[in-house]
C-alpha cells in the first residue's frame, strides 16, 4: 500500500523553485538597486527623475531578459550565460553613478551587448511569445546610435529606445508575435540563393515553435526581485541611522515608521498579490503586461528607498521639499500600480467601488506631497503606513458578491493569498 502511494505521488509534477544559479544571478540586482538609488539622492530635479527612469528601465529590462531565459530553459540553463550577463549588469551598475559623464559609454556598450546576448540564447525557431523583446530588439538601436552623439541628444535616444520597448510589450500579442516571426522567417528564406551546383544545398528554415514561461516560477522570481528592492530600503535606513550620534525619540519614530512601511509594502505585495504586485490575481494580465507593471512598480520602490534614507537622515529638521515629494510620489505610484492591477478583476458595477477604494490612497499621497512639506518626516511616514495598512485590512470580497456598502464594512478574515 505504501509503495502504491509513493508511486502515485511520484507522478505528480514537482513544484519548481528558483535555482541556486538564478539566486546568485539576482545578487547583481542588490548592487544595481543601490547604485540606481544614488541618482535620486540630490534633489531630485525633473531631469534627475527622467534620467533615473530611463536608466532603471534599461537595467530592469536586461535583468528580465535573462530571468525569462532561465525560467524557460530550466535545467538546460547555461551557467556561463548567466555569469556573462551578471558581469555585464555589474558593469552597468558600476557605471550608473557617473552615467552622465565619464562612464556613459561603458553603460551603453554593456546594455547593447547584453540585449544582443539575451536574443541569441534561444534556439532557432523558438518564439518567446510571453516576452517579445527576446526576438524584437529594435529598442537597443537608439542606444547604439547614442554612442556617436553628444548630450542632450544622447539622453533623448536612450528614452526613445525605452519607449520602443514599452510599445513592443504593450502591442505584441501572441498572434502578432508569431505572425511577425513567420514573416521574418519567410523573408530570410526568400533572400537565400537557390540550391544548385553553384551554391550547394540549402537547409530548410527552422520550424517555428512557441516558448512559454512557467508562470509560478516566474512569479517567484519577480517576488524575489521585490524583496531585494525592499532590502535596499532597509540598507538606506540603517546607513542613515548610523550617522546619528544621538538616538532620540524623533529618530526612533522615523526609523520605526520607515521599517514598518517597508514591512507593510512587503505584506501587501507578496501576500495579497501576485508577482510582487499588490492586488494582482493569477492569470488576469498577460505575462508581458504583468512584467511591465512590475518594472514600473519596482522603480517606484527603489525611489522610495532613497526617500526613506533621507527621511531618517533629517529627523532633526524638516525633510527637504524634493525628498518629501519623492517619498509621497513614490507611494502614489505604488498605489496606482495596485489600482491598475485590480481593475481587470471587477465588472462594470464593481469598478466604481474599486476606484473608491484605491483612488483615496493615490489622492492622499499626492495631496501629502503637495501640501504636507511642513510636516516632520516621522508624521509623513506614519500617514503612509496607515494607508498601506488600510489596504491590507480591507477585504474587497469576490466580484459581484454583495453591495459596495456591505463590502465597505467587511474586513479580511480569510488566509492571505500567496503570490
Amino acid at each position: 500500500m505504501e509503495e502504491a502511494k509513493e508511486s502515485a505521488g511520484s507522478t505528480a509534477p514537482a513544484e519548481r523553485h528558483a535555482g541556486w544559479n538564478e539566486l546568485f544571478f539576482d545578487l547583481v540586482v542588490v548592487a544595481g538597486a543601490g547604485q540606481l538609488a544614488r541618482l535620486l539622492h540630490d534633489g531630485p530635479q525633473p531631469a534627475d527623475l527622467a534620467l533615473y527612469t530611463v536608466v532603471y528601465l534599461a537595467f530592469w529590462t536586461t535583468w528580465a531578459g535573462f530571468a525569462v531565459y532561465g525560467d524557460i530553459a530550466a535545467s538546460e540553463t547555461r551557467v556561463r550565460t548567466l555569469l556573462i550577463a551578471m558581469f555585464g549588469m555589474a558593469v552597468m551598475a558600476a557605471s550608473v553613478h557617473t552615467v552622465q559623464t565619464s562612464h556613459s559609454i561603458a553603460f551603453v556598450v554593456a546594455y547593447v551587448a547584453l540585449r544582443r546576448q539575451a536574443g541569441q540564447v534561444w534556439r532557432r525557431g523558438s518564439i518567446v511569445v510571453d516576452w517579445p523583446l527576446a526576438q524584437f530588439g529594435a529598442g537597443a538601436v537608439p542606444w547604439l546610435v547614442s554612442l556617436f552623439v553628444d548630450t542632450p541628444l544622447r539622453y533623448w535616444l536612450w528614452a526613445l529606445g525605452i519607449a520602443l520597448d514599452i510599445v513592443t510589450l504593450l502591442v505584441s500579442t501572441r498572434d502578432r508575435t508569431l505572425r511577425r516571426a513567420g514573416e521574418r522567417a519567410a523573408r530570410r528564406r526568400d533572400g537565400r540563393p537557390p540550391p544548385g551546383p553553384a551554391h550547394g544545398p540549402v537547409a530548410e528554415p527552422p520550424r517555428l515553435g512557441e516558448s512559454r514561461i512557467d508562470a509560478a516560477h516566474m512569479g517567484e522570481r519577480l517576488g524575489l526581485y521585490v524583496i531585494i528592492v525592499l532590502g535596499e530600503g532597509v540598507i538606506q535606513i540603517i546607513d542613515a541611522a548610523s550617522e546619528h550620534d544621538s538616538w532620540d525619540g524623533p529618530l526612533a519614530a522615523t526609523g520605526l515608521g520607515a521599517f514598518g512601511l517597508l514591512a507593510a509594502i512587503c505584506t501587501l505585495s507578496l501576500l495579497y498579490g501576485t508577482n510582487g504586485i499588490p492586488h494582482l490575481r493569477k492569470g488576469v494580465l498577460a505575462p508581458r503586461l504583468a512584467m511591465l507593471l512590475h518594472a514600473v512598480m519596482t522603480g517606484f520602490l527603489v525611489a522610495l528607498a532613497t526617500a526613506l534614507g533621507s527621511a531618517v537622515a533629517h529627523v532633526d529638521d524638516v525633510l527637504p521639499k524634493g525628498q518629501h515629494q519623492l517619498l509621497c510620489g513614490a507611494m502614489a505610484g505604488y498605489f496606482a500600480a495596485g489600482l491598475v492591477a485590480a481593475l481587470p478583476l471587477a465588472d462594470r458595477s464593481d469598478r466604481v467601488w474599486l476606484l473608491g477604494w484605491a483612488l483615496p490612497c493615490v489622492a492622499m499621497s499626492v495631496a501629502l506631497a503637495l501640501l504636507g512639506s511642513a510636516l516632520p518626516a516621522w508624521a509623513t511616514i506614519w500617514i503612509l503606513v496607515a494607508l498601506v495598512c488600510w489596504q491590507i485590512a480591507y477585504d474587497p470580497g469576490a466580484p459581484g458578491a454583495g453591495s459596495p456598502g456591505q463590502r465597505w464594512r467587511r474586513f479580511r478574515r480569510s488566509a492571505p493569498r500567496t503570490a
